[in-house]
């Protein structure tokens, strides 16, 4: 019988993003050993309580276990012990700085500016709506029959190139890869466009998915992010590199690289009308649309609490495709 009490603590001590979730399912606890009364170690935010005081056991004072023993406990290795209990730690807190980051070279850093600057150039040319779909091909014909947005240099396409084909996993995001070709482009007649967003659906499977959602929500639930092709996925990546001074890992824990994003192949972003600039944030997570939403058994989450992506809880993320 697994011990349901040590499956709550091992969540609390990982939280989110951890990728011991998936490998918790091969481990069941016949027998289940006293916990002994430590001191926690894991980190928080400031001012948030400790995990341990909203761990419920009973009428005894809670229990929380040192990090590394507990999870020993259910056979883990100390390398695995120590992976996971340092992924926890990233999922916590996605935008901190860890040791084992890796960033990109100095010399692709120089053209993050200028690369992120042409694709930038680009998006206004045709406008926010198409360059969420334009395909590579059309992008580079474009950018250099194009009076002020020219050709894109050997080194900005060869850092394109870097973040297209590069395994995600030498730099620690986990999920799979989508697209492998970084010139396959997308078809529009398989695409609904969205007039009040402005925002692309796939006809088959995600514009019925997020019809039903908003019948069952209300008018609330809006929009926020549908189909993205290769150069408008680059150009957001780019933007969080900038932000994370190169550190392609950071980057990765609160987006997919290009060629690994779902919105590729179906997965669309949810949001609150209520939100407006908050909708990527926790605060979507308190609103009353994600409430419903979690009480829909159709809708399922392509980054959850506990993703093995290495991606942060993301609650407006539907998963569609895969």
């Amino acid at each position: 019988m697994v011990d349901l009490n040590k499956r709550r603590i091992l969540k609390l001590l990982l939280g989110t993003g951890a990728v011991a979730s998936g490998l918790y399912g091969l481990f069941v606890f016949q027998n289940s050993a006293e916990l002994r009364q430590l001191r926690s170690t894991m980190p928080r935010a400031q001012g948030e309580h400790n995990p341990a005081d909203r761990l419920d056991l009973g009428a005894q004072a809670p229990l929380f276990p040192d990090q590394a023993e507990f999870l020993r406990s259910f056979g883990f290795s100390q390398q695995q012990v120590d992976q996971m209990l340092l992924n926890a730690r990233k999922m916590q807190s996605p935008d901190r700085v860890s040791a084992d980051d890796v960033y990109l070279s100095p010399d692709q850093r120089a053209v993050m500016p200028t690369t992120l600057a042409r694709l930038n150039r680009v998006q206004r040319h045709f406008g926010h709506g198409y360059f969420n779909i334009l395909g590579f091909n059309q992008l580079l014909k474009s950018a250099a029959a194009t009076t002020g947005i020219e050709r894109f240099t050997v080194e900005e396409m060869g850092l394109l190139q870097w973040l297209f084909y590069q395994d995600a996993a030498s730099y620690g995001f986990m999920g799979q890869r989508v697209v492998k070709d970084l010139l396959v482009d997308l078809r529009p007649r398989l695409l609904h466009y969205d007039a009040q967003s402005g925002q692309y659906l796939y006809k088959r499977r995600a514009k019925p998915l997020f019809d039903r959602m908003r019948a069952d929500i209300g008018a609330d639930l809006i929009l926020t992010s549908g189909v993205r092709g290769i150069p408008k996925q680059s150009a957001l990546f780019l933007t969080k590199l900038i932000a994370c001074d190169g550190n392609v890992s950071m980057a990765s824990r609160s987006l997919a690289p290009p060629g690994y994003s779902f919105h590729f192949s179906g997965d669309f972003d949810v949001g609150s009308s209520q939100l407006a600039g908050e909708n990527f944030s926790r605060a979507f997570a308190r609103s009353e649309v994600y409430r419903k939403m979690q009480r829909l058994p159709y809708v399922t989450l392509r980054y959850p609490d506990q993703n093995q992506a290495g991606v942060r809880f993301e609650p407006w993320h539907v998963k569609v495709a895969g």
